[in-house]
């Protein structure tokens, strides 16, 4: 057995059973204590994102950055190549089937993001120099007293920050262009490497600047290209949300260069790839929406939460539909080759759009995870370890240029849950402070 092949197996035993129980059973509980929350609080958390992109900030309040620009470092941080490549990976490898367990765990994580960004606002501690740490490491040693999983859950971060974010964002990114304009795919790496270096040297607050711009741009240009893909394959439609619904529930005859697949692959790709993209409970999210300027833990998760329904409720959404309804995922393509044929076929030129939207997604968070994953490596090993990392990061992303498709998603995969087995334990933990500070707010 190759290196590949050891590396998916284990991904697969990773995202087994148990791991759907944990994610899909934390969300539950936490949708049903927090009175379903993602349908009960949605009005006031647009509220509160119209309100703090327009509130002037006093001085004094804790934090480094807006609490609007938290928000667009974490969306962008979600918004990457998953919400293309990885809703591709999940469809040929899972099925149709895969998108609807999508939905179920972007639905159920709305609620997890919100515990764990409220969390890490009210757990978070301010340094000598004036920065502020933040995230489930915090949480995890301060709030429920596991030190232990607290280092695990830092360490499994940090490492999946520069090695599988790294590499599956230069990897999509490669595929797309080396589709579009034949440019070779290291010669791609080396670019993008630059140009991350350029914006994650200046720290947070710069980050957090271009990430306020970024955002809004790359989420609407998509968007307003799969509409158009959408609304050309529209009366293919009704077969595609049925195709849906029935592929979550009953295994997905073979067809074309697609192999088949069970339920269970179905739940596994849809659950483990809608992860990887909303970020729901993997812990990501706090380190960002704790760094910042606000005085209430409440607000900052209701924001948490809006990253979830725009990641997978629109935009892993509009990839799977568009995918599904142009007929060729069945074809042997996978990855950002078969989104951009997906888009190619409605319209000559319009995958461009996608190559478009994979550098800006996998820039944007090129560009924002590396604070995620200094911030835990610091947490390790002190605030001197965070400029190697980000040299570090720019670094390894080459080698994602030259891997293999599924072996890159694979590693993606096993950091991943990793990660978050630590967090959503402290999580649970801390589920009793989470619902009594909410009380009377959202």
């Amino acid at each position: 057995m190759d290196l590949s092949s050891v590396v998916e197996l284990l991904g697969t035993v990773l995202w087994g059973i148990p791991m759907i129980i944990l994610l899909l059973g934390t969300g539950l509980l936490l949708s049903v204590r927090l009175r379903f929350i993602q349908i009960r609080g949605f009005k006031r958390a647009v509220s509160v994102l119209i309100r703090k992109s327009r509130a002037l900030l006093s001085p004094d309040v804790t934090g480094e950055i807006t609490p609007l620009q938290a928000f667009m470092t974490s969306l962008a941080g979600a918004v990457g190549n998953g919400n293309i490549a990885g809703v591709a990976t999940a469809i040929v490898s899972g099925g149709p089937g895969a998108l609807f367990w999508m939905w179920v765990s972007g639905f159920l994580g709305m609620a997890t993001k919100y515990a764990e960004s409220y969390l890490g606002v009210k757990y978070r501690r301010k340094h000598a120099d004036g920065t502020v740490g933040a995230g489930p490491m915090y949480y995890l040693s301060d709030g429920a007293g596991l030190r232990v999983l607290a280092m695990a859950f830092a360490f499994f971060l940090g490492v999946r920050t520069l090695v599988s974010t790294s590499i599956v964002q230069t990897n999509s990114i490669a595929i797309a262009f080396e589709e579009e304009f034949a440019l070779p795919r290291l010669v791609t790496g080396i670019v993008i490497s630059l140009l991350t270096w350029l914006v994650i040297i200046g720290g947070i607050k710069r980050i957090g600047r271009i990430a306020e711009k970024i955002s809004p741009f790359m989420v609407i240009l998509y968007i307003a290209g799969g509409l158009y893909v959408i609304l050309s394959n529209a009366a293919a439609l009704p077969g595609v949300f049925k195709l849906i619904l029935v592929s979550a529930f009953s295994p997905t005859a073979a067809a074309g260069g697609f192999a088949g697949a069970s339920v269970r692959m179905a739940m596994r790709y849809g659950i483990s790839r809608g992860i990887y993209s909303n970020e729901a409970g993997t812990g990501s999210s706090p380190i960002a929406h704790g760094a910042a300027r606000t005085r209430n833990p409440g607000d900052q998760g209701l924001l948490a939460m809006m990253d979830v329904f725009v990641d997978t409720l629109i935009v892993c959404t509009l990839t799977g539909v568009v995918i599904l309804s142009s007929g060729i995922w069945t074809d042997g393509d996978t990855s950002t080759a078969l989104a951009r044929g997906c888009f190619e076929i409605a319209m000559p030129g319009l995958g461009l759009v996608v190559v478009a939207a994979s550098f800006l997604f996998g820039y944007s968070t090129l560009i924002c995870w590396p604070y995620y994953g200094e911030q835990c490596f610091s947490y390790l090993f002190g605030n001197r370890v965070k400029k190697p990392f980000r040299w570090a990061f720019c670094i390894v992303m080459l080698s994602g240029t030259v891997l293999p498709v599924e072996t890159v998603w694979s590693i993606a995969d096993i950091l991943n849950g990793l990660g978050t087995i630590p967090n959503l334990l402290g999580i649970l933990f801390l589920s009793g402070v989470v619902i009594k500070g909410s009380r009377g707010g959202a």
